[in-house]
């Protein structure tokens, strides 16, 4: 069942068109991958979902309800859609516990805000999302002082306490080494089970690891979909994205290159020559 729809989407930013005319369904609890070359309009659509920028064009539908152009705090607080940012975005000078805390209590009002009270209920529920996210060693510690890829689990811990219904993560393994970008694959996978999620990554292991479709986007269009292993061998796709920067940009050869290329030519005509006499 379609819970998150794209209907004829645009984004046009004084006549340039990020976004031109994106459809895109995605179903209750599907995990969806977003990829394509830098520019493409992947984050312009996420703006778009959290209300950070209003659609020039078309509509956006969550469970049928049309959340087109909302405020970004009725998206977070009345339609639950959480948003993980390409930088962590944490409150470096607070601990690892109180940062998970803020987003828990919420922070769109001042009720909210002065009505909280650290309940046994709250700190298990903390203490519970920081061992989701191998954190829960560090909860004491000023979360300026973890590394970049504990700083991106950290902010991925703050959606999670705002128990969304639909994540965003926007290149969540971002800066991040070999095995911590597989542990957040499998993070993903496990803690974030059963929710909506749409995930923009250019790492394509990780999209392998994670994906169950893959949507590309390609100058402000959608140029393919499918399955990780359609899109992987779909001609369209190896030619706008999945090339090497020297398939998509080959060098040209050195003189001395050339002139090695050239002696072998030679060198062949004559092997040829002698042969056919």
């Amino acid at each position: 069942m379609t819970y998150l729809e794209l209907r004829d989407i645009s984004a046009v930013f004084s006549g340039f068109r990020a976004v031109n005319h994106v459809n895109l369904k995605i179903d209750e609890g599907e995990l969806r991958v977003l990829i394509g070359p830098n520019g493409a309009g992947k984050t312009t659509i996420m703006d778009m979902i959290t209300g950070k920028t209003k659609p020039s064009e078309g509509h956006i539908y969550l469970n049928g309800k049309n959340i087109t152009g909302a405020a970004p705090y009725k998206i977070s607080e009345v339609y639950k859609i959480g948003r993980k940012f390409q930088g962590p975005n944490i409150f470096a000078n607070m601990t690892v516990f109180e940062n998970v805390e803020v987003a828990l209590r919420g922070y769109s009002s001042l009720i909210k805000t002065f009505t909280y009270r650290r309940t046994a209920e709250n700190i298990a529920k903390i203490e519970e999302i920081l061992k989701q996210i191998n954190l829960y060693e560090y909860r004491d510690m000023i979360s300026s002082s973890l590394s970049h890829g504990q700083r991106q689990w950290l902010e991925m811990g703050m959606v999670l306490a705002q128990d969304p219904k639909i994540i965003l993560l926007d290149e969540p393994t971002s800066g991040m080494t070999a095995d911590e970008t597989y542990k957040t694959g499998e993070m993903i996978k496990t803690v974030m089970k059963g929710k909506t999620i749409l995930v923009i990554e250019h790492d394509i292991d990780f999209v392998k690891q994670i994906a169950n479709k893959v949507t590309v986007l390609n100058h402000g269009e959608i140029l393919a979909e499918g399955t990780y292993e359609e899109i992987t061998s779909n001609p369209k796709v190896i030619s706008v994205y999945l090339k090497t920067d020297d398939e998509l940009n080959p060098k040209e050869p050195s003189t001395e290159e050339k002139i090695v290329e050239e002696m072998k030519n030679k060198l062949a005509k004559t092997v040829m020559s002698k042969k056919e006499a």
